[in-house]
């Protein structure tokens, strides 16, 4: 396989290698540390988080891992990046022909879903890795500035990372009495419901903006650990005084539970609590952009809980 990988990506690679001799630079990044072009043009990114990174400084991609399905780049991103990348397939198992095939000189990877696969994505392109699926909000913001430098935007992406903390201070200072609430998020599809912890994207974005958590951490793996798939006894037991759910299914699993006792008195629902918000983009998309989306979504949760 490896052999028309190489194959593939030998019509990128002069062009690569041209960029390198104009100018290169180092950046460090969760498995070591790789040297980039200045001014990548060829990018390829493995994650939602990634495109949200990008667009947040208007560097367009030629691939993306979209699961095959375009409208996950949301409007907010395209806006930014326009249409025209190429579908690389899944985050999960991205296709390695694909993404050779678009002669890349930068592919940014998911510590979790693709370390198995950087020795092979570094022998097509430069790869820099970052932690998203596994990662927490603030290591998201943090991870921007080694971004921001990998596609020769390091100034623009530090201006847009102030305005963004600027932003989230102004909207904290609106939740004032955050600590008086038990908050969880949680998605839910027809299978089941997973809340996410005070360790995960979201779950640490709460955390920042002063909520409480019901939830107990626990070790593990990202969906021991992170996104912790939760039965009734054991939400009834993290019992939030605000739920916000993202459904992927409508009816979802958690609708089941409408009428039993044990959901009836938890304290989000027996105080008309629940609230229901584009799981998406607060689950998957784990950016700085889509942080924004999500606080703006949470000013609307509160100005109905405190009226």
């Amino acid at each position: 396989m490896k052999s028309n990988l190489f194959a593939a990506a030998f019509a990128g690679a002069l062009s690569t290698l041209v960029a390198f001799g104009a100018s290169a630079r180092d950046v460090k990044h969760e498995l070591g540390t790789t040297t980039v072009p200045d001014q990548p043009q060829r990018i390829v990114v493995l994650e939602y988080s990634f495109v949200d990174a990008l667009a947040a400084v208007g560097v367009a991609p030629v691939g993306v891992a979209d699961d095959k399905k375009r409208e996950r780049i949301i409007s907010a991103y395209t806006d930014k990046i326009g249409q025209d990348w190429v579908s690389v397939g899944t985050r999960k198992t991205p296709s390695l022909e694909v993404i050779a095939s678009l002669g890349p000189d930068l592919i940014i990877a998911d510590k979790t879903r693709h370390t198995a696969a950087y020795d092979t994505l570094s022998e097509i392109a430069p790869t820099v890795v970052f932690d998203s699926l596994g990662g927490d909000y603030p290591s998201a913001i943090a991870q921007l500035e080694a971004i921001g430098a990998a596609v020769g935007k390091a100034d623009e992406m530090k201006s847009r990372v102030e305005a963004h903390k600027a932003k989230m201070t102004e909207i904290s200072a609106q939740f004032e009495k955050a600590g008086d609430y038990k908050i969880q998020f949680g998605v839910t599809n027809a299978k089941g419901l997973w809340l996410h912890s005070p360790v995960s994207y979201n779950g640490s974005l709460l955390k920042g903006f002063g909520f409480a958590s019901g939830m107990k951490p626990t070790n593990g793996a990202v969906y021991e650990s992170n996104y912790v798939k939760t039965s009734l006894e054991q939400l009834s037991a993290v019992n939030p005084d605000i739920l916000i759910l993202g459904r992927y299914a409508n009816p979802s699993f958690a609708d089941g539970w409408k009428g039993e006792a044990l959901y009836e008195n938890i304290s989000a629902v027996k105080n008309d609590r629940v609230f229901y918000v584009e799981a998406h983009v607060w689950s998957r998309l784990r950016g700085m952009v889509a942080a924004e989306m999500t606080a703006n979504d949470l000013q609307g949760i509160m100005t109905q809980v405190q009226n």
